[in-house]
């Protein structure tokens, strides 16, 4: 069975508040020619130098004292799941679990080495990579982004007409809570990010995603093509 994969509306990725961490999807899916204009909405209105000064500038409710060094979030590495590079169905939905699970914990604490080893989106990888990096050089995540696999809803063989990626895509349900962040120096210039967003929004929710992953088997490790996401 073959599916245009590229004509869902929105890509799978991880927001990052200024106070607020708002898992979007995960976990950093981050879908091709869709990235753009999706960042650009995530990034709207939220990115201006003084938004973070401003919004951090006296004490906040939940928030630490200024003269308080805000305690970092220790989140456990995530376990491969048994069924990991098992070939066929299983496996793929074993990998797609596991990579939501990598992100988070990559959001959480700056550690993207397991992540990058089944990420094989290209150079969307690698910018997730480079922005992970830069956010916990600027902020310090003090309560952490949760994301859960709900359930599976199919599982095809498909294509993408895009570029002609084959493998198992897998339509699914997910969750995130989002975290919190703080940055580490108000004075200094907000970097910017081409996979991570900001958000001043500081209401802590869940959300609920329907997701879909493209994931290619190759040797004896799955690996994640495309991601895309909407909202439920």
């Amino acid at each position: 069975m073959t599916t245009k994969l590229s004509t869902i509306s929105k890509w799978l990725g991880a927001t990052i508040a200024s106070v607020v961490i708002i898992g979007a999807s995960f976990l950093g899916f981050h879908a091709f020619n869709a990235r753009a204009h999706a960042n650009a909405e995530l990034q709207s209105g939220a990115q201006s130098p003084q938004s973070d000064s401003t919004e951090q500038s006296g004490p906040q409710s939940g928030d630490a004292p200024q003269s308080a060094e805000p305690t970092p979030v220790d989140v456990p590495k995530p376990t491969p799941p048994p069924h990991l590079h098992r070939a066929g169905q299983i496996g793929a939905q074993a990998t797609a679990q596991y990579y939501l699970e990598l992100e988070a914990y990559a959001i959480n604490m700056g550690d993207t080495e397991e992540y990058m080893r089944i990420c094989d989106e290209g150079e969307s990888c690698s910018a997730f990579d480079t922005d992970v990096h830069t956010l916990h050089a600027d902020r310090i995540v003090t309560q952490p982004l949760s994301t859960k696999y709900l359930m599976t809803k199919q599982v095809w063989e498909c294509t993408d007409r895009y570029d002609g990626t084959s493998g198992t895509c897998i339509m699914f349900d997910y969750s995130t809570v989002t975290g919190r962040a703080v940055r580490k120096d108000n004075t200094a210039d907000n970097p910017q990010y081409s996979t991570i967003g900001l958000s001043n929004d500081e209401t802590k929710s869940t959300r609920h995603y329907e997701g879909i992953m493209l994931l290619a088997y190759e040797g004896d490790t799955w690996v994640v093509k495309r991601v895309w996401s909407q909202r439920e």
